[in-house]
């Protein structure tokens, strides 16, 4: 079995190899020497190579959401029986990932988006994350506001696609 991870849209061969305290990672081929060392539930300081960076971390699932040096990173596990973590792509539903806190949204409700838009910044345990629009469409309903706490799973934005929105219009 070869672990597979997409990371930003990107897949990697990830073979471990466990080495005292530190971990040898064989990354498309590319040896890294890694440790990790957990400071607190999500943070912790990640040596590659003896390169000591400060990281935090949440995972959810087989997603892991890593902010390192100034950025945020979605780290996701696939599954190499089956085509991936990639969620239901085709639907305009968009739940959050985590439990957290709306930052800012940057829709409404009636507004015409793309994929990829980016609909709103969330943030949990430090980390901050762009939703973006898995379709294209017009945004149906908002699940949230600005400021508010939500729960893992709850519904954010919910996109309807363009055909849809005018099915019943004839």
């Amino acid at each position: 079995m070869q672990p597979k991870f997409a990371l930003n849209d990107n897949t990697h061969l990830v073979t471990p190899v466990r080495r005292t305290d530190t971990v040898t990672l064989i990354v498309d081929g590319q040896q890294l020497d890694v440790r990790y060392h957990r400071l607190t539930k999500h943070e912790a300081e990640l040596t590659i190579n003896g390169e000591v960076r400060k990281v935090y971390v949440a995972q959810d699932d087989n997603r892991i959401f890593l902010h390192l040096d100034g950025k945020v990173w979605q780290l996701d596990l696939l599954n190499e029986f089956g085509a991936g973590d990639a969620g239901n792509a085709s639907s305009g539903a968009i739940n959050a990932p985590m439990p957290g806190v709306v930052i800012e949204i940057n829709v409404e409700t009636g507004q015409q988006v793309k994929q990829g838009d980016t609909l709103m910044l969330i943030e949990s345990m430090k980390l901050q994350t762009e939703i973006k629009a898995s379709i294209s469409g017009i945004v149906k309903k908002i699940g949230v506001e600005s400021g508010a706490n939500f729960d893992k799973g709850i519904l954010l934005v919910e996109i309807e696609t363009e055909e849809k929105s005018t099915e019943g219009e004839e």
